[in-house]
């Protein structure tokens, strides 16, 4: 009987705690640091926002942000829509599209916080170590190419096709070339299981990917890309922290946080967090470039002889 009551109690208290929980999120005013929003986030950076937001919700215990994972081109119609008020991309609006939001006398705050590289990546048993962009930009138009391997995207709204369009100089690519999956988690499983295909994702999916990710990224190698130049006797460059930074690494996006909010909300409170010493030493240790590099201070004491 005693065991019965206490079942009884646990599922009373778990019942009025949810209720509470739920009624002072709906209570809870938004300010820069308190209440609920939505966030769209650009699928091939969304790793790195999810941490941020998860210090973020950990250091002001009355915000709550949810996170919507969308590819580029979905984010852009959204937003057009004015289904959300807040996204993250891998780029900034372009001139045409920041156009249609002055004509309509909305000016979004757009706040730049850090670096991320577009990577192509493959099986580690592939012999392939690097890219020659020309011939890859002959394959994709379906001329005679070198290239063998099939190459995948994320899929075809995706922000990493949009920058190897606009980086090639190339409006349409030979359909029998390539192929897309459904989204930058399916693309890495899909390179880690197919030893002849070629992927391009944005860098952060494999410096830092979800802990069920692990082990398909273990089977996975990124590629250099091919340089006119030598530099320090290397003929292909790969991404890191140091060459994102320094542009050596050709293929870098900037990142960014777009708000159409109007007023000082939670979406303002998260831009100046992911773009203020807290949020950019999260980016710095995920291996993405941060706007800008937190400082370090040394303490001294006595004398130095």
């Amino acid at each position: 009987m005693k065991i019965k009551l206490l079942g009884v109690l646990i599922i009373v208290i778990t019942f009025v705690s949810c209720e509470l929980g739920t009624k002072l999120t709906k209570d809870t005013k938004e300010t820069v640091v308190t209440g609920t929003t939505t966030i769209l986030v650009d699928e091939s950076i969304f790793p790195i926002v999810e941490d941020v937001v998860a210090v973020f919700e950990n250091e002001y215990k009355n915000a709550q942000i949810n996170l919507i994972c969308k590819p580029e081109g979905e984010i852009l119609r959204l937003l057009k829509e004015d289904k959300s008020k807040i996204a993250i991309l891998a780029r900034n609006l372009s001139r045409s599209e920041l156009q249609y939001y002055t004509n309509k006398k909305i000016i979004p705050r757009v706040t730049e916080f850090g670096e991320d590289a577009v990577v192509f990546i493959t099986h580690k048993s592939n012999a392939l170590e690097t890219v020659s962009i020309d011939a890859l930009a002959s394959k994709l138009k379906g001329a005679a190419s070198q290239w063998e391997n099939t190459l995948v995207f994320e899929n075809p709204q995706s922000s990493t096709l949009s920058f190897l369009k606009k980086n090639l100089e190339i409006n349409t690519f030979d359909p029998k070339v390539v192929f897309s999956m459904h989204d930058s988690k399916e693309l890495v499983r899909f390179i880690s299981a197919n030893k002849n295909a070629v992927g391009i994702v944005g860098v952060n999916w494999i410096l830092q990917p979800p802990v069920d990710m692990e082990q398909d990224v273990q089977n996975i190698k990124i590629l250099g890309i091919n340089i006119p130049k030598i530099i320090d006797g290397k003929s292909s460059v790969k991404p890191n922290q140091s060459n994102i930074a320094d542009h050596s690494y050709p293929w870098t996006r900037k990142l960014y946080l777009l708000n159409f909010q109007g007023a000082n909300g939670l979406g303002m409170g998260f831009a100046s967090y992911i773009a203020g010493e807290n949020g950019q030493r999260i980016l710095l240790k995920s291996g993405l470039s941060p706007i800008k590099f937190p400082t370090r201070e040394i303490n001294i004491k006595g004398s130095i002889e």
